[in-house]
């Protein structure tokens, strides 16, 4: 799939969509997340590392899920952030192409707290 049909495919999601490929490079950012992130270069973090963009914490975190991925282990991770008056949830998963770990998508999206349900 290339980036036309990647940003076909999630133009309509009301969330910031970031790929990554096998080595952590961002191959692909959805115009949500070129927004978003239009304070750390927006479009101009295609090409670079995850690494680049976050904090040394981050970056240990990144480490440990790429390591599960290619050990075997494909749950997806999952992080919720609380704020005063949104909630953001962060879930990466890992992208399997012919049995192969290929890379992460990362999808944020922002919440209303009174409409977070946990089961």
């Amino acid at each position: 799939m290339d980036r036309s049909e990647l940003g076909t495919l999630f133009a309509g999601l009301r969330a910031t969509v970031t790929v990554a490929d096998e080595d952590g490079h961002i191959v692909f950012l959805n115009d949500r997340a070129i927004a978003h992130y239009a304070d750390r270069g927006g479009q101009e973090l295609i090409g670079t590392h995850l690494h680049d963009c976050h904090n040394p914490t981050s970056q240990k975190k990144i480490r440990q899920m790429y390591a599960r991925y290619r050990a075997g282990d494909l749950s997806p991770t999952r992080y919720h952030q609380q704020g005063d008056h949104t909630a953001r949830t962060i879930v990466v998963l890992p992208i399997i192409v012919e049995g192969k770990f290929r890379g992460v998508a990362e999808l944020v999206w922002s919440e209303r707290p009174e409409f977070v349900f946990e089961t």
